[in-house]
């Protein structure tokens, strides 16, 4: 394991726990909370999963790319509920 891995792994980690924490604070909030949870959970997921798929040297298959692409679109569909949600409530 070179350290390039080892950092990749620490702040894979580190997004996944605050991904669980943001479904845990949303998932109660004024609507589209649970969409919100649902979307930070889904991020926190898809981020453990290409941790999981780069751990057993898999990088070499296609499905790595992929799974990072997912892991963007499902963060900016999140970052707009979010958006939409506290404009909704009038905070800026």
């Amino acid at each position: 394991m070179d350290w390039l891995l080892i950092a990749n792994n620490l702040s894979s980690s580190v997004v996944i726990l605050a991904c669980w924490w943001l479904a845990h604070v949303n998932a109660r909030a004024a609507v589209p909370g649970r969409a919100i949870a649902a979307g930070y959970s889904l991020v926190g997921i898809s981020i453990l999963f290409t941790m999981v798929v780069r751990n057993l040297a898999l990088e070499a298959s296609p499905l790595t790319p992929w799974l990072i692409v997912l892991t963007k679109a499902l963060l900016a569909v999140t970052l707009l509920l979010t958006i939409y949600r506290r404009a909704r409530l009038g905070e800026s």
